[in-house]
């Protein structure tokens, strides 16, 4: 009878081990909590900065048609002429002007370009983007015979500040001019800034 109480009193696990396990396996937990949350707090910073940039990132974005009291046409001309958009759409930051026709870097960035153009096919219809004095892209659209010709283009440039974009109407060739549904149009809008460390 002894022997069996004295079984019964043997503890069947070490609980001073035990303990200690548990505590030591406590504090990796504690290191990996206090660890989460200083990453937690690393996020919360970034987005938050994340966020302030974007609030005091310039807003540049513009879309421009051509007005007239009834639907004509510009061109031909015998010389490659700048278009002027002068019918304002859209012109978040002001950087484009109607009266001239020319975008103008606010910022240094890069920036995207599209126009579109349709004409009648009695003539043929070659538009540009002009970077400064260079052309940049181009599309033409040669007399195809069909009662309408339609056009489009696009593309990236980096710009510094000043530096300005506008659209020529190629010679000899002629783009149609609505008065209601704006067919031909003119689009720029900055995709993100460039500071002067950037590459």
């Amino acid at each position: 009878m002894a022997q069996e109480d004295e079984d019964i009193m043997t503890p069947v696990v070490n609980i001073y081990s035990e303990l200690k396990e548990l505590k030591a396996s406590l504090n990796v937990l504690t290191v990996d909590l206090n660890t989460a949350k200083n990453e937690l707090a690393e996020q919360k910073s970034l987005i938050h900065e994340l966020q302030k940039q974007l609030k005091e990132s310039p807003k540049v974005a513009f879309t421009a048609s051509m007005s007239a009291t009834e639907s004509t046409h510009r061109g031909p001309f015998s010389d490659e002429t700048k278009l002027i958009f002068d019918k304002v759409l859209t012109n978040i930051g002001n950087a484009y002007d109607p009266v001239t026709g020319v975008f103008k870097a606010p910022v240094k960035g890069v920036y995207y370009f599209r126009y579109s153009g349709s004409a009648f096919s009695s003539h043929d219809m070659g538009l540009s983007i002009f970077k400064g004095t260079t052309r940049f892209v181009s599309s033409y659209e040669y007399n195809s015979g069909e009662r309408n010709d339609l056009m489009s283009n696009g593309a990236v440039m980096e710009l510094n500040v000043g530096e300005e974009v506008h659209m020529r109407l190629w010679i000899r060739s002629w783009i149609f001019v609505d008065r209601r549904y704006n067919y031909s149009t003119f689009t720029g809008y900055l995709l993100y800034p460039l500071d002067s460390t950037s590459v």
